[in-house]
């Protein structure tokens, strides 16, 4: 079972940094680089697991239309990563990613082509690895990008509402800013009247959330019992999400990386990785175990796992599901209506 109590996880992962952005501007003339703006948000070498002849089957969920979609130009967004600290380089944050996918894409690898008890548990350094990569793809995609803009939202919402009861002066006080009420009233109709940001949630914030939080994802992905289940035949697909933190009955959103019960993403199209709820080490000699795979499994899957990991993949994806062209029974004639979108 997904979330079980009876799978445990650990903390305290080695350090791996992922990346930390040149902070400048994140607006980024793209005009003179045609080719180097395709950003692709879900990496190209984890889609090819579900291709055949270089495309996959795309679903979009708001229509439930199918098509037909390159790998080079599927889970993409133009400039999704373009910031002005590289304006020679439009793509040199998506590479700089490569440091973290290349060493994930190897482990998973030998995972997939591996056999039952061949490649799991995983070493140390390899289990590293892959949580590093995951946690770089729980943080990268537009989802993300969206509740950055959703959280900032409310917070305008919030803090318009205090200024209406106390007055912007006080305000601006209470931020270390003492200004007149006059003043006050114009820098805050200035700003947030005007209906401007207090923060550009764009390509530079989103790359500098990245760096600050892949260390603490990581750690707390770390920190969980890994299980490994293994499909006979391919039983799985993916999304523009592939990183699962909620089950089908949950809402969406409604866990973080710290409190899921559970964290599911697909390998391939035969194998998937479930992360089980945070373990409370008592020891160091606990902690250590975790971290080297004690209680760690691998499970044969059934069709009972492929209905709830492919529901998962479902309800926490943001726009498209990804299958192979052979496994188009494995999606659901209904497909969930979107409100957060």
């Amino acid at each position: 079972m997904l979330g079980n109590s009876r799978t445990p996880c650990a903390s305290r992962g080695r350090a791996v940094r992922i990346w930390r952005p040149r902070t400048r501007s994140a607006t980024l003339d793209l005009m003179s680089h045609p080719d180097g703006d395709k950003h692709h948000f879900v990496p190209q070498s984890y889609l090819r697991r579900w291709a055949a002849a270089g495309e996959v089957r795309v679903v979009t969920i708001a229509t439930g239309r199918r098509a037909r979609g390159g790998v080079g130009v599927t889970a993409m967004k133009r400039g999704f990563y373009a910031v002005n600290s590289y304006a020679q380089d439009p793509s040199a944050v998506e590479k700089a990613f490569g440091s973290v996918e290349d060493p994930g894409k190897r482990v998973i690898d030998r995972i997939v082509n591996g056999k039952k008890g061949e490649a799991w548990p995983l070493s140390l350094d390899d289990r590293v690895a892959l949580g590093a990569y995951i946690a770089l793809q729980a943080l990268r995609g537009p989802e993300q990008r969206r509740r950055m803009q959703s959280l900032q939202d409310d917070m305008v919402e919030r803090e318009t509402r205090l200024v209406e009861e106390y007055g912007a002066a006080k305000w601006f006080a209470n931020h270390g800013m003492p200004l007149t009420d006059e003043r006050a009233r114009d820098a805050w109709d200035s700003e947030v009247g005007a209906g401007r940001s207090l923060v550009d949630i764009d390509a530079l914030y989103h790359a500098q959330r990245i760096a600050d939080g892949s260390d603490t994802a990581m750690n707390l992905f770390l920190s969980r019992y890994w299980t490994l289940v293994r499909f006979g035949t391919p039983s799985l697909i993916t999304s523009d999400v592939p990183v699962s933190l909620n089950d089908a009955h949950d809402g969406r959103g409604e866990w973080g990386f710290q409190n899921a019960p559970c964290i599911s993403l697909p390998l391939s199209r035969t194998t998937a990785l479930v992360l089980g709820a945070v373990y409370p080490s008592q020891s160091v000699g606990e902690t250590e175990a975790l971290l080297n795979g004690a209680f760690d499994r691998e499970v044969e899957g059934d069709d009972t796992w492929a209905k709830r990991l492919n529901a998962r993949t479902i309800h926490n994806a943001e726009y498209e599901l990804y299958f192979h062209p052979d496994d188009a029974a494995l999606i659901p004639s209904e497909l969930p209506t979107r409100n957060d979108s």
